[in-house]
């Protein structure tokens, strides 16, 4: 693969590196914006990413990819690991350490480029229910070198199944769920599994859903 090949660009304070890195799309393929404060962060469906500093804010261009979603999650996820952190999925791709979110990513598509942002708690946690690497390991990794992590995982996960691995990482499978699709559509049930597109099932009793998008909350303790 040949997407990550390109410069990484720092800046200091940016409203999203989404942005940033959207005005880069046409000429960058593979570039990186990192940020070490963003003052609009965003996460899916419209979702605020509080983003103080000492944090892992960053935007990289690839191409559009139906699993990309999953791809990018599965590569946080075990750099996350290589620091000794269990770190696993919640449907499609908010990570989690024993229930809390540590990082996060959103893809936003335009034809054949997408921009991947990724943000990751390293310092400290913004909110309550969250977490951060600092809480959950003492080994020291700096903000560049979790980036640096991240992009070498991205890049194995186009040398396997993507979907067997992200199944392998997926704290969602067997638990009981909420899926807010849109605005009053919701669906309850059993996550029975992750199909071949990447898609969610869910058993609410009387049938099997299958679920492209929204968000979901696991219902149930768990990990």
């Amino acid at each position: 693969m040949d997407q990550m090949n390109t410069r990484i660009v720092h800046v200091d304070r940016v409203s999203s590196t989404q942005d940033v890195a959207r005005e880069m799309v046409s000429q960058e393929l593979g570039a990186v914006v990192v940020a070490d404060v963003q003052e609009e962060g965003r996460g899916r469906r419209g979702h605020v990413w509080l983003s103080p500093h000492g944090g892992l804010y960053a935007s990289i261009i690839l191409r559009s990819d139906p699993a990309l979603s999953l791809r990018v999650g599965v590569a946080v996820a075990r750099a996350l690991r290589k620091l000794g952190i269990v770190a696993l999925l919640k449907w499609p791709n908010d990570v989690l350490v024993a229930g809390k979110k540590i990082a996060g990513i959103l893809i936003e598509s335009s034809g054949e480029t997408a921009v991947v942002g990724i943000g990751a708690n390293i310092a400290r946690a913004p909110l309550e229910n969250s977490t951060c690497i600092a809480s959950e390991t003492e080994q020291q990794v700096t903000r560049d070198e979790l980036l640096h992590s991240i992009l070498r995982e991205v890049e194995m996960t186009y040398k396997e199944d993507i979907i067997e691995a992200y199944r392998a990482l997926c704290a969602t499978i067997g638990r009981t769920v909420q899926v807010n699709i849109t605005a009053g559509n919701e669906i309850t049930g059993v996550a029975l599994g992750i199909n071949r597109d990447g898609h969610l099932l869910v058993d609410d009793g009387e049938e099997t859903h299958v679920i492209v998008g929204g968000d979901c909350v696991h219902l149930d303790t768990g990990v």
